[in-house]
C-alpha cells in the first residue's frame, strides 16, 4: 500500500486528474450495467407482459360478444321448425349428405350420415354449436374402412 501512495504522490497532476476521471467513468459504468439495465430489461417484460393482457382482453372481449349475439341472436322461441330448418340449411351450407334426419320434439333433432367427410363433419359441428349456438347432446362417430371418412350420428338441441 505505502507503494501505491508513493507512486501517486510522485504522479503529476494531470495524471493524478486522468486516473480519477477513469475511477469515476468505471464506477458509473458498474453502476448501469449492474443496476439501470436491469431496471431497463424489467420494464420491457412490463411492457411485454401488458401488450400480452391488452390482447387477451380484445380475444375475451371478442368472444364475449359472440357469445351474446349467438345467445340473444339465436332465440328459437318459435318451436323446433326454426332449429330444424337452421340445421338443414347448415348442412347443405357444408356440403354434406344426410342418411337420416329425425325431429323428434323435446328431445331434438337426430342427424345421420352413412359416409362423411370427417373435416366436413368437424366443420358443420363447430357451425352448429358456436355459429348457430345449438347444443350437441350427443355425437356418435365412426372410422370407415376409408381414409378421412367416417359415419356420424348426431343428437342436437336448443340451448
Amino acid at each position: 500500500m505505502e507503494s501505491i501512495k508513493n507512486w501517486w504522490a510522485e504522479a503529476s497532476s494531470r495524471d493524478q486528474l486522468a486516473i480519477v476521471i477513469l475511477g469515476i467513468a468505471i464506477a458509473i459504468y458498474t453502476l448501469y450495467v449492474g443496476v439501470l439495465s436491469s431496471f431497463t430489461d424489467m420494464r420491457v417484460e412490463q411492457e411485454r407482459r401488458v401488450e400480452a393482457q391488452k390482447n387477451a382482453y380484445e380475444r375475451v372481449k371478442n368472444l364475449a360478444a359472440e357469445l351474446d349475439s349467438i345467445q340473444n341472436g339465436n332465440d328459437f322461441n318459435d318451436g323446433g321448425s326454426s332449429v330444424e330448418k337452421n340445421v338443414q340449411s347448415s348442412i347443405a351450407q357444408n356440403g354434406l349428405r344426410v342418411s337420416g334426419f329425425d325431429a323428434s320434439g323435446r328431445s331434438g333433432i337426430r342427424v345421420r350420415f352413412e359416409t362423411v367427410d370427417y373435416e366436413k363433419l368437424l366443420a358443420w359441428l363447430y357451425d352448429l354449436e358456436i355459429s348457430q349456438g345449438l347444443r350437441l347432446k350427443d355425437v356418435t362417430i365412426a372410422g370407415l374402412s376409408d381414409p378421412g371418412l367416417v359415419s356420424a350420428s348426431v343428437l342436437i338441441q336448443k340451448n
